[in-house]
């Protein structure tokens, strides 16, 4: 089955998954620590529970959720700004059972529980010295067997802290959880008031949404790219979640909780496009550090929201996974791969923030940056590679690769005559998009000797490889169209190492979307579009592959190129409109 109804909620340094009124993920301190709650992978894992059926659920503002009980109750969730703190704010007109089942080490270890004092609890590690704090602060409590009743309006206050140094519970610092609820929710209640589009956006005929819910659903979409980006560093984790399967019951199971430089690419051009190019950046500024000028520029696919190199990938096997899908992994082998499209993403995510800012006192002080790449990409854009979707023991000339290293070179140059600078690289790239052409007469391929296409090469157009009416590229969306789209989504490829691909993949759908944009298709472009807002059943949030039969997502969730894709597609679809 496809993943349930979830809300997610962040606060730029971790998130939660809530299904219905339980936190069923978390983790702290950050995106790549162990969970506290594992609920949505064990049934056995820890949770946080409320009763109560719910009346209705949405975002008060992005990463900020209000649920209404049937019976008047009210329960706003966030995670605190600046502090590794979950904060259940709760009006119970009637009383609730609350039931906290924390556990640590991926659900290994269970957390020893001591009371401190009236209705504040200590949860331990008992393997090394971190703990949680929790507060029940409300006008009526009562202890049961299993949890606490509360009755009238309080806080639950849930703190991550690393050892006895720290606490709240017997510091003589004033405590006020009020303050800190109210100056999050105005933090990103402000945040959002500083970017753009939405008035666009609502001038949009979307099949199925009213115009308030698209501007909903843009909002939460640039939101919630707003909330994965990890503050402290300013890298951006492709999805929150490990091991959300692509197909339930099977292993293609992963560990998202990393900056990628191809995905964190794109949700810099999305908040760039959104009017956030403050935060869009601030990810290019983490990517940029990442370069290397020993070899490869970006040596590593991905990186840890740190900077470091991520974990080495290893198995949990104490954990059954979401729907018996096993194994659960934690770390990303992908990190080993070479894949040679990333420097490209990037080179694009810089350009479009020169574009929509003029700030070319920026790109000349990573002029150093800039140039080391395209040197790199002319001196080896002969070799093959993994590809954009990451096949294990695979490698090949792919022709996205290659198009992305051409983007590269392309762009370096646009930004070297921004700056009145020669462009040394137009030799290798005019020889680099020759060599591709020369491959790919007729139509587009996946690789050269192969005669299948992929959803990559829709890509094509969208970095201005090829206009959108090249017959070439049109003979390639008709074999899409004809072999990779099911229900109206699109598949990104027919099989890879692990078998056939069995879902669409959401991402794939909405490069289509803008295809379809660029071709004056609008009708279908927005099918698409409502589509995957359907599958979202009023969350607004997307997941990597959509399931169109029984609507809904599988795989990790949120995931951040995808939504990213939302935002650009309806940013397009906008603009398209408002010039007929």
């Amino acid at each position: 089955m496809p993943l349930p109804k979830m809300f997610c909620i962040n606060n730029e340094f971790t998130g939660a998954l809530i299904r219905g009124t339980e936190i069923v993920w978390l983790t702290f301190p950050r995106y790549d620590s162990s969970p506290i709650f594992t609920r949505i992978l064990d049934d056995r894992g820890g949770s946080l529970y409320v009763s109560g059926e719910i009346s209705s659920q949405g975002y008060l503002v992005p990463n900020v959720l209000r649920t209404t009980l049937k019976d008047g109750s009210e329960i706003v969730d966030l995670l605190l700004r600046g502090e590794h703190s979950l904060v259940r704010k709760i009006n119970a007109v009637s009383p609730l059972e609350i039931k906290v089942n924390p556990s640590f080490d991926y659900g290994r270890v269970r957390a020893r529980v001591y009371k401190l004092d009236n209705w504040v609890y200590k949860m331990t590690n008992p393997e090394n010295s971190e703990f949680l704090e929790l507060h029940l602060i409300f006008p009526e409590v009562r202890e049961t067997e299993n949890g606490w009743v509360v009755k009238g309006y309080g806080y639950l206050f849930l703190a991550h802290f690393s050892d006895e140094r720290f606490g709240v519970h017997g510091r003589s610092m004033r405590f006020n959880v009020d303050s800190g609820v109210e100056r999050t929710i105005n933090y990103w209640r402000n945040l959002m008031k500083r970017g753009k589009s939405r008035g666009k956006i609502m001038k949009v005929d979307l099949p199925g949404l009213s115009r308030e819910e698209l501007a909903e659903a843009y909002d939460t979409s640039v939101g919630i790219l707003l909330g994965l980006l990890y503050n402290p560093t300013g890298a951006v984790v492709a999805a929150p979640t490990t091991s959300l399967p692509e197909v339930e019951g099977g292993s293609r199971n992963w560990d998202y909780r990393f900056a990628w430089v191809r995905d964190s690419s794109i949700v810099a051009e999305a908040l760039i496009s959104s009017g956030h190019t403050l935060e869009g950046r601030r990810i290019i500024e983490f990517l940029s550090r990442m370069v290397s000028f020993t070899t490869k520029p970006f040596l590593y696919p991905l990186y840890s929201v740190d900077g470091s190199v991520p974990p080495k990938e290893r198995e949990i096997p104490w954990l059954s996974g979401f729907m018996n899908s096993r194994p659960v992994r934690v770390g990303n082998a992908a990190a080993a791969q070479l894949q040679l499209d990333l420097e490209g993403f990037f080179m694009d995510a810089m350009y479009k923030y020169y574009v929509a800012t003029g700030d070319v006192s920026y790109v000349k002080d990573h002029l150093d940056v800039i140039e080391y790449i395209a040197d790199w990409v002319s001196e080896n854009w002969k070799l093959e590679d993994v590809g954009i979707w990451e096949e294990r023991g695979v490698q090949a000339h792919y022709t996205h690769s290659k198009v992305m290293m051409w983007v590269a070179l392309e762009r370096t140059g646009r930004l070297m005559k921004a700056m009145d600078r020669e462009n040394r690289w137009k030799e290798a790239r005019n020889e680099l998009k020759d060599w591709i052409l020369e491959n790919n007469k007729d139509k587009f391929r996946k690789k050269p000797g192969s005669d299948e296409t992929d959803a990559a090469l829709l890509t094509l157009p969208l970095y201005d490889f090829v206009d959108v009416n090249d017959q070439a590229f049109l003979n390639t969306l008709k074999d899409i169209e004809t072999n990779l789209i099911v229900e109206g989504q699109v598949k990104r490829y027919r099989k890879d190492f692990l078998g056939e691909a069995r879902y669409p993949f959401t991402l794939a759908s909405l490069w289509l979307a803008r295809i379809y944009v660029r071709l004056n298709r609008l009708t279908e472009a927005k099918r698409i579009i409502s589509d995957i807002m359907e599958a979202s059943q009023g969350t607004y949030l997307v997941g990597e592959h959509i399931d169109p039969e029984r609507k809904g997502f599988t795989g990790n969730f949120p995931q951040a190129f995808a939504q990213a894709n939302v935002i650009l597609a309806l940013n397009e679809i906008a603009q398209a409109e408002a010039h007929d």
